[in-house]
């Protein structure tokens, strides 16, 4: 999963920050990771071999003080249980787990996280009641409404429904920053080697918490999306790469392989491919992308480096992209929106701004159906990106505009990325004009023709 606009959900950037609000592990995509670790296990390197994946996915979604009825602790004799083995065999197989990731990563609890497991109604059950407390509904709404306009999903979606749906197939732990719970799925109620594995991850974030606090991360500010994802990509990365490493130090290679078997194939995986872009790949960017950038840090300076960054952690997902920009200090362009014209008259509002971020531009540009070759070009199209602003207004009978302000770091940068928008808007069939000069690029689409020139002055890139 991913965030919320009030804390972590599952999908896209600028519009998720309203969801909900805890770490979560997904299903599919483990493949990677465990390939990455059997070869890590061959060579006998703990480190320097971890790459990006796509693995481990440990969201951001909502969270409540307490489980739902059919949650238990380890040792209850009620929901799911440990079955065919002592509760307190379990218990001592996940203490173990504990010392080994907190040998690994150099932090030590300071207070006592117990496991809880879930079934899969039991992760649904919490999942829909976080989701009731803990979303702001209308902010999703409204950031349907936007990906819409984008043409990043399909007509009449509802953005709520797709992620909730998304992260009750995908999830297989979390943790949740509020109620300090730690929640694995375990459909036996036993202790197999997908629930140690998920353990390591989640267990990572308890000792995160505890030592940094997540909460000062701020990833819940309405209109700072792209930010947002950011800053969770550090805490996802670091506890991936940890994972990364205790699977690779503590799991045998048919733990591996019967892992990787499966989260390959079946309907998890299935519901993942198919999920829209924007859901898909901001989901999959704090294990992968975030793994990579964190395992940068720690090459060069150890666990101590990557502590640091709780201090300061990255404020743009281009950071995470370019990790010498983050080590540079080279923050984004701060860009604002234009009210709403008053030629308009009444009726008409600014319903919602956020940032897009390099990554989120990269996916519209990318399509739903991208191929390999269109993806690459979509990257380089916004591989200077140096800052953005959107905004959708909406008017009297269904009228509205999106209006996105951009910034680049290069002439060259500024002329990608409007060849590769000039492309992406033609196909959405809705009236557009593009303008700027020479680092950046202001962008109007609306409903109708004559509320274009409202929006955007100029006629022509300058």
């Amino acid at each position: 999963m991913l965030r919320v606009r009030s804390g972590f959900p599952t999908s896209a950037g600028p519009w998720q920050n309203a969801r909900m609000q805890s770490y979560r592990h997904r299903h599919s995509g483990l493949a990677l990771l465990l390939g990455l670790a059997i070869a890590v296990s061959a060579c006998g390197s703990a480190v320097h071999t971890a790459a990006p994946t796509n693995g481990a996915s440990t969201v951001p979604g909502a969270s409540t003080s307490a489980p739902p009825a059919s949650a238990s602790p380890l040792g209850s004799s009620s929901g799911p249980s440990a079955a065919g083995s002592p509760d307190q065999a379990d218990q001592a197989v996940y203490a173990a787990i504990e010392s080994q990731v907190e040998a690994l990563r150099g932090l030590h609890a300071t207070n006592v996280v117990k496991p809880v497991l879930l079934d899969s109604k039991g992760v649904s059950d919490w999942l829909t009641k976080a989701n009731a407390e803990q979303t702001n509904h209308a902010a999703l709404a409204n950031d349907s409404r936007l990906l819409i306009h984008l043409g990043l999903l399909p007509a009449g979606s509802s953005l709520e429904q797709m992620e909730l749906d998304l992260q009750a197939g995908q999830v297989i732990g979390f943790y949740d920053p509020v109620s300090k719970g730690l929640y694995v799925l375990s459909q036996s109620g036993g202790v197999g080697p997908l629930e140690k594995l998920t353990f390591s991850h989640e267990y990572t974030h308890a000792l995160q918490d505890q030592k940094f606090g997540l909460d000062n991360l701020a990833t819940d500010t309405v209109d700072q999306g792209d930010r947002d994802l950011a800053r969770i990509a550090l805490p996802e990365g670091d506890a991936t790469l940890v994972m990364t490493l205790w699977s690779a130090n503590n799991l045998s290679l048919g733990d591996l392989l019967s892992i990787a078997g499966q989260s390959v194939s079946g309907p998890e995986a299935d519901q993942l491919a198919s999920a829209p872009a924007i859901l898909r790949e901001t989901m999959v960017f704090p294990y992968e992308d975030g793994l990579r950038f964190v395992q940068g840090i720690y090459n060069k300076g150890g666990w101590a480096a990557v502590d640091k960054l709780y201090a300061n952690p990255p404020g743009s997902t281009s950071q995470i992209l370019h990790p010498e920009l983050y080590t540079g200090h080279v923050e984004p362009v701060a860009l604002t929106v234009p009210q709403v014209p008053a030629a308009l008259g009444s009726g008409w509002k600014l319903t919602m701004q956020d940032t897009m971020g390099e990554l989120q531009l990269r996916i519209w540009l990318e399509g739903n159906g991208g191929s390999a070759s269109g993806s690459s070009a979509a990257a380089n199209a916004v591989s200077s990106w140096a800052g953005d602003r959107i905004a959708l207004y909406e008017g009297p009978s269904g009228q509205w505009a999106v209006v996105l302000h951009t910034a680049w770091r290069s002439t060259s940068g500024r002329d990608a990325f409007n060849q590769a928008a000039e492309q992406t808007l033609a196909a959405l069939g809705s009236q557009y004009r593009i303008c700027g000069d020479s680092t950046h690029v202001d962008i109007a689409i609306a409903s109708s023709e004559t509320l274009v020139p409202e929006f955007i002055a100029c006629n022509t890139m300058g």
